[in-house]
């Protein structure tokens, strides 16, 4: 979970060298906020940054500054998005600059420009800086992943207590304001020990498309139909040719996945994963072991693996697998050699025993999905569905890619 740091509203004193070991000690992002500060004070603040930390800075306010101090966030607070006219965003993106905004309701995210790398939503908890500024949203809330493709940041009330829940919500990260702000002179020390809490978790989507090919479409058309239609996840499964052919159909693939700002995941070949720099390599039964998969990918890659029984899933988890495929939910023609079939009663036996055992792992659900059966799937606890002639078959993929949508919010 990624946790950015707000700076005080007001000048503290030494605050340059706060900040400075703020970065020292591995912080990524800080957001410098002075709403009543005059420019030539935060410019003041700025000179005496390391200039090698100043690229990791957001300006709230006195964007011209921005290109003297190699800055290339800027923030604008909801107010200041709703006067700037939208064409804006993309002139600013051309000019390299990192963008983001805060909101209030989630409901905002759905007309959010995607020109916005992240937002902050908010307040999530109670504010720990500002008395009186409640939570707005539920305890029971969910982060619904297909209103906006983008991060999307817990604002308001962060703490240790809490960094957990938010994640659980579906927020990619954290501000830190309050919690670091506090007490001032223990912030690095609270920013080191919130640090020290997280555990990264890989993003998984919940619609994942399997690439398939046919006589009359190639996996590249099958891949691109999928992005038209808005799918973000992209399994690339060429079966039955050598590694050296896979490698040029997934470099295509990239191009293509970088171009809708999906993630591309390979299946079965960990070399061409690595070779394309790809988001995740999915590893079947008959595949390479994910340790041993894992040791040539390195950590940054996402790994999943197929199952069909418990005793499967067992080793997916001991393994350290970063999601299951857990199938086939019913026959299907694009897979041979094909598992016993498990259906919604294998699924929710499966899904108990999960439970039981304290294991928490997303579980994808393969082979012969339908948009219709998504409901009675989710029902089980599964935490999502891979498709692949769904939406190839479909005579309105994007129409069909709104169903799935809506069925798995």
């Amino acid at each position: 979970m990624e946790l950015i740091v707000i700076t005080h509203p007001e000048m503290l004193p030494g605050e340059a060298g706060i900040i400075n070991q703020l970065f020292q000690s591995g912080l990524a992002r800080l957001h410098l906020r002075k709403p009543d500060v005059p420019k030539e004070v935060v410019q003041d603040l700025l000179e005496n940054i390391t200039p090698a930390f100043r690229n990791r800075i957001a300006l709230h306010q006195h964007h011209e500054l921005a290109d003297a101090f190699g800055i290339t966030g800027l923030h604008f607070t909801e107010r200041a998005r709703l006067d700037v006219a939208p064409e804006t965003w993309s002139a600013l993106k051309s000019r390299a600059y990192t963008l983001s905004t805060s909101l209030h309701d989630p409901a905002q995210l759905e007309t959010l420009s995607h020109d916005f790398d992240y937002a902050f939503l908010g307040p999530v908890f109670d504010s720990i800086s500002k008395v009186g500024y409640a939570a707005k949203l539920p305890s029971d809330f969910k982060l619904n992943p297909f209103t906006f493709p983008n991060k999307v940041i817990a604002l308001g009330g962060m703490d240790a207590e809490n960094l957990g829940l938010a994640s659980q919500m579906g927020f990619a990260g954290a501000a830190l304001l309050g919690a670091i702000w506090q007490n001032p002179e223990q912030a690095v020390t609270r920013f080191a020990h919130l640090k020290s809490l997280q555990v990264e978790r890989p993003f998984v989507d919940r619609l994942h498309f399997i690439s398939n090919e046919t006589p009359d479409m190639s996996h590249i058309d099958s891949i691109r139909l999928a992005l038209e239609a808005g799918c973000r996840w992209i399994q690339l499964r060429v079966k039955h040719r050598p590694e050296a052919e896979v490698l040029p159909i997934a470099w295509e693939a990239t191009r293509l996945c970088d171009a809708y700002g999906a993630r591309l995941i390979i299946n079965d070949f960990p070399r061409v994963a690595l070779a394309v720099q790809a988001y995740g390599l999915h590893l079947g039964l008959t595949d390479m072991p994910v340790p041993e998969a894992r040791a040539l990918v390195g950590n940054k890659i996402v790994v999943g693996g197929t199952a069909n029984s418990w005793e499967d899933i067992e080793l997916r988890i001991r393994e350290g697998a970063d999601y299951i495929g857990l199938g086939p939910f019913r026959f299907t023609s694009t897979k041979e050699n094909l598992s016993p079939i498990l259906g919604v009663e294998g699924y929710a036996a499966l899904m108990q025993k999960m439970a039981d055992a304290g294991f928490s792992k997303p579980i994808i659900a393969i082979g012969g999905v339908t948009p219709a059966d998504i409901p009675i799937i989710r029902s089980t606890g599964i935490y999502g569905v891979a498709m692949s002639a769904a939406l190839t078959g479909a005579t309105d993929p994007a129409e069909t890619f709104y169903e799935i949508q809506q069925a798995l919010c």
